[in-house]
This record gives structure tokens, sequence and C-alpha cells, in this order.
């Protein structure tokens, strides 16, 4: 199961880093860096303002099902695509092993934009919030599937440290937990963690029982200028791309299809 591998692995990375900094140093660090947080950032860039979805642009190099996507991952690069795209806020992979992310690129990014920067990592302990504040995210992605009953605690700290959770559910249990703990952001991810199989029939299916004053992000298996538009037309918030974006980059006929789906081509 690649969930449980990637889990294990997390846990290894967290005990290699408390041996160099540890919870407490952590903690101190971020209480001293959240007096500098950019709170509502994220929020505010991915809040429906008009009939259009906003875009939330990932620095994705690789996957555990698809292998390295973008051999020459140039962070300058990718920003400034986003940035011609028009892209509302960013999503940075930082988890090391399979998607050969790095803490790195939160802070090469930050210096180059003020967009809002999302970390999307595997959390599961309160340290990788303290260090995410550090980092200088302004979101922080939480997994329903992986935190369970623990997410109420998880959503208070993040919060508390002025981080807004991204809640991410695959099937209704999920999408009730986080609604039992009055979640704002609810990302639909298309994809099951535990198969890595993806269908937007996933969010179609869970859009229904979210109520309208939450902001509703669907992710994953989002692959053409088609399933964009079949989003849009159900009335989300916001997309999170990663793979179809960086497959993209130097593709310039894409390039002018998406300029023209947000500019209101049908």
């Amino acid at each position: 199961m690649i969930l449980g591998e990637i889990l294990e692995k997390k846990i290894k990375r967290l005990e290699e880093k408390k041996r160099i900094n540890s919870t407490e140093v952590v903690y101190d660090m971020a209480l001293n860096a959240v007096k500098n947080s950019r709170q509502n950032l994220f929020k505010e860039a991915i809040v429906k303002k008009n009939s259009n979805l906003a875009i939330i642009g990932e620095f994705k190099k690789a996957s555990p099902s698809k292998g390295v996507i973008l051999e020459k991952f140039d962070i300058q690069a990718i920003h400034d695509y986003y940035i011609a795209l028009g892209i509302e806020a960013f999503s940075v992979l930082t988890e090391e092993d399979f998607f050969l992310g790095n803490d790195k690129y939160i802070k090469q990014i930050k210096g180059l934009s003020n967009h809002a920067i999302l970390r999307k990592d595997f959390i599961i302990d309160f340290y990788q919030i303290y260090e995410s504040v550090v980092l200088g995210a302004d979101a922080i992605l939480l997994i329903v599937g992986i935190l369970g009953e623990k997410l109420q605690d998880f959503y208070r700290e993040a919060t508390r440290f002025k981080l807004q959770p991204l809640v991410e559910v695959h099937n209704k249990e999920e999408l009730d937990l986080a609604l039992k703990c009055d979640c704002e952001i609810i990302g639909i991810n298309n994809r099951d963690l535990r198969t890595f199989k993806t269908s937007l029939e996933v969010t179609k299916n869970l859009k229904q029982y979210i109520p309208e004053n939450k902001i509703v992000v669907s992710e994953s298996g989002i692959s053409s200028i088609e399933d964009l538009k079949t989003l849009r037309d159900l009335g989300l918030d916001a997309v999170l791309i990663g793979e179809m974006f960086m497959r993209n980059i130097n593709n310039d006929s894409f390039i002018q299809c998406y300029k023209e789906f947000r500019h209101g081509g049908n």
C-alpha cells in the first residue's frame, strides 16, 4: 500500500528532524515567526469572486504513481509560468521520498512572489505545523483519511498559529468529520490515496453535501480544459492542479487554450 509506505517513511524523516531541532525548539521558532504571518491570505486568494474558478498551481516534480513528471524542476521558471497563467495561489509539495519535494522550495518561492502558499505534505505531527510556520507557509494540508478523529486537534493548532488548513476528504464519512469540526476550506481529493486511482465523480458526488458557506476545492485527476469546465459548472470555488500544468509548461497550444478558458471561453 503506497500510503502506508509514505507514512512509514514520514515518521522516520520526522525522527531525524527532531534529533536536529526538538519539537520545543521548533515551537519557539514558530511563536516568533507567527508574528510576521500573512493571515487569511490563502482564503482570500481562493474564495470565489465571480463565476470563474480560482486556480491553485502546484510545484510538483514527481508522484508515486507517475514517477518524475518534470525533469528540469526550475522554481523560477515554474513561478514565471504560473504568473503568466494568472494563478491565484501556489501549492508546494515538500514530501521528499515519493514526490521529490523539499522544504526549501517554500522559501525560494516566497523570495519570488507574494502569492499565498499552501504547504502540501503528509501532516501527522504537531511538529510539522510549527515547521510550516517557520518555513513561511500560509496554509497546510490536513488529510482526514490520515488524521481521523485527531483532525479537530490539528485544525485548532494550525489556526492558532495563523495557518489556514485545507482539509482534504475523499468520501462522505471523511466529509462528515470535516463538517463536524467546522472546517472552513474543504478539499475534495479525486484520488484514492490507497489505490491512487482518480475520478472527478468524487467531487460531483460530495459537493452536494457541503454547505454554501464553505470554500470548496477540487484536487487531483484534472487533466484537461474540459475537466476544468466540468468543475467550474459544479460551482466550486477553486481547483488544485499540478501534473497538467507541469506537463504543459512549454506547450503553447495548451497555454493559449487555458488562457481562453480563464477569460470566459466556453
